[in-house]
């Protein structure tokens, strides 16, 4: 039977923990984010509506996935 010796397992350097955001901030991170994007919609057969950002210029391609825009 043969002796299979076992990898030290390597730890991985902890992150540092980053500040958390108040929801306001949260809030201009995302809308930051989201300047100069159009806002494309989708609903499925079950009523739930798919939000999405997109670039001005894939406008057409999402439309050919079903997307509309509002």
């Amino acid at each position: 039977m043969p002796n299979f010796a076992k990898r030290p397992r390597v730890r991985k350097p902890a992150e540092p923990l980053a500040q958390p955001l108040s929801s306001a901030e949260q809030r201009e991170a995302l809308q930051a984010r989201e300047v100069g994007k159009t806002v494309m919609y989708q609903i499925d057969a079950w009523g739930h509506v798919e939000t999405r950002f997109v670039r001005s210029q894939n406008v057409a391609t999402w439309e050919a996935k079903g997307f509309f825009v509002r």
